[in-house]
């Protein structure tokens, strides 16, 4: 009896707290974030009746925008109504960037710096060198939210210069400047989803290194161009400081127009991204990518295998086709997980396959178009600094045992 009076007793007792209106809310915490920013991401308002639900559904949703570490909360009653009190702690968003990669033979860095949390509102800035064969340049400004509105907007900024191999009868490598200015308008329907509608004016160079005469392989080329894109973000990721759930799916359309009188070239490529938990410190993570482009026969082909981008070990742009077929499978375990410090191990497989410019659907299942590689690596990372992850992955050909590599980045591969 006295154990059924307990239990009436907590229960009206919980009942009477959720039953309150909220009077006030709070935050701690916050030093370089803007309140009203912070605003906008709560699912309940002042005057509204108390719901735990809804509690937690804000925190992860702070949570979500990878500027705090933690998030907590607590309902405090009063003679008003519930005081609802955040508490924050913030990850450092104003860092230096020195960054680098690298496989046999060869070997990028970036120097520069990043902002995260722009104005404590969520806006980002970008701006770095690049070394990687020669010197690139680039800045990008994102405002997540124009005004506390559903608008944002992307302005890039960039001098891209590579040494480029193209595929001719063989193998010509190039001297490859790209300059390019455009911009994205950002519609966010919720705070999950958004598409981005934008474009750029851009200038392509090739200037022939390799020396000697190969046929069908120009000295020089120099385009200009027009890019229009859209691209789709659908988003159910949910951040436990750096484990991650859920599913992510990004779909882009771009059309590339000559100013000469080359005609309108397409492209279309999909990324689906998969996270889920794995007991307290296990992580699993697949990407799967297909892209699809205008089908011909040129050296250019936009989809290219590649140790940075795609298949861990490969090589430096190893080749390059008109569509794409790429899984990416990986599992992260935690043997550290301090308070400031964590190390992951992984385990990981890359796969895809390529369609050849000119070629068929036939091409992605080619014996010779298929590419499997296996291996492991670790990640180090400081849980105080925002995407503070430095990455070392070894690659191998399951195909082909002799070929392989290092190749060291940062942040997670995907």
């Amino acid at each position: 009896m006295k154990k059924t009076s307990l239990i009436v007793c907590l229960f009206s007792l919980f009942s009477q707290c959720f039953s309150q209106e909220v009077y006030v809310i709070q935050y701690k915490g916050l030093k370089k974030t803007n309140a009203t920013y912070v605003d906008q991401f709560l699912t309940f308002s002042v005057g509204e009746k108390l719901d735990s639900v809804k509690l937690k559904a804000t925190k992860q949703r702070l949570v979500n925008l990878e500027m705090f570490s933690d998030v907590s909360f607590e309902v405090n009653e009063t003679t008003e109504g519930a005081e609802i009190i955040y508490e924050f702690q913030e990850l450092y968003t104003l860092l230096p960037i020195f960054s680098f990669g690298g496989i046999e033979e060869n070997f990028w860095v970036q120097i520069g710096a990043s902002e995260a949390n722009l104005g404590g509102r969520g806006n980002k800035l970008t701006a770095y060198y690049q070394y990687y064969d020669r010197s690139s340049f680039a800045a990008h400004l994102t405002f997540d939210r124009i005004r506390q509105s559903n608008w944002g907007m992307n302005v890039n900024l960039i001098k891209w210069s590579t040494l480029e191999p193209l595929f001719f009868n063989q193998t010509v490598e190039y001297e490859y400047d790209n300059y390019t200015f455009g911009a994205d308008l950002i519609r966010h329907f919720n705070f999950q989803d958004r598409v981005e509608v934008g474009g750029a004016f851009f200038t392509e160079d090739y200037r022939k290194f390799t020396e000697g005469n190969f046929v069908g392989a120009p000295d020089k080329v120099t385009k200009n161009k027009l890019l229009g894109k859209v691209t789709f973000v659908w988003n159910r990721v949910n951040y436990f400081f750096f484990y991650q759930d859920g599913l992510h799916n990004q779909l882009n359309l771009q059309t590339v127009q000559s100013l000469d009188d080359d005609p309108a070239f397409y492209i279309v490529f999909n990324d689906t991204k998969k996270f889920w938990r794995s007991g307290v410190r296990g992580n699993f993570a697949t990407r799967f990518r297909l892209g699809l482009s205008t089908n011909e026969q040129s050296p250019f082909a936009p989809f290219v295998l590649d140790s940075y981008l795609n298949i861990r070990g490969v090589g430096n742009r190893v080749d390059r086709g008109t569509g794409a077929i790429i899984l990416n499978v990986e599992y992260r375990h935690s043997f550290v997980d301090k308070q400031k410090l964590a190390v992951q191990g992984v385990l990981f497989s890359d796969s895809g396959s390529w369609r050849n410019p000119g070629g068929n659907f036939s091409d992605f299942s080619k014996s010779e178009n298929l590419v499997l590689f296996a291996g492991g690596g670790f990640r180090f990372i400081h849980k105080k600094i925002y995407n503070a992850i430095l990455r070392v992955d070894y690659g191998v050909n399951l195909q082909e045992l002799g070929v392989n590599g290092f190749v060291l980045g940062i942040g997670q591969y995907f």
